[in-house]
């Protein structure tokens, strides 16, 4: 998905939100769990564009070294992962969107990778969660 306007998201995201009113019963009136990526070759970059969200009340979940599928080689490249529970409609949503998009270019190197969404609550290491992808979340 393109995050240059937010016109060409707005289809996908309202067919995402409605799947998760219908399907998971998720009341998308109430904050939820918004998770948000960015991927880049540096990972001080992703760290000082980590920090500088986090003074906007983000949470900097961390920077992650990715790794191919199979081999679990490095790429070369790293995984800035943030949170914020807050509530979205696919308008605002579609917006903060492109403004990650622009931000990203700002830091040379980096692009939004986008987005995905959960109950607040879904996610808890403690819980045992193994990174299997099994908790419930919506991703884009």
């Amino acid at each position: 998905m393109e995050f240059k306007d937010t016109e060409s998201q707005l289809e996908g995201i309202r067919e995402i939100f409605a799947e998760a009113k219908s399907e998971d019963n998720w009341n998308l009136d109430e904050p939820m769990l918004f998770s948000y990526y960015f991927v880049g070759n540096d990972a001080d970059k992703l760290d000082n564009l980590g920090a500088a969200l986090e003074e906007k009340d983000y949470d900097f979940i961390g920077v992650y070294e990715l790794g191919e599928e199979e081999t679990d080689r490095s790429t070369g490249e790293f995984l800035l992962h943030l949170d914020k529970v807050e509530q979205h409609t696919p308008e605002s949503l579609a917006q903060r969107n492109v403004e990650f998009a622009a931000l990203a270019e700002d830091y040379g190197g980096v692009a939004y990778d986008g987005w995905e969404f959960g109950e607040e609550g879904d996610y808890d290491e403690e819980d045992g969660d193994d990174g299997d992808g099994d908790e419930e979340t919506e991703e884009r």
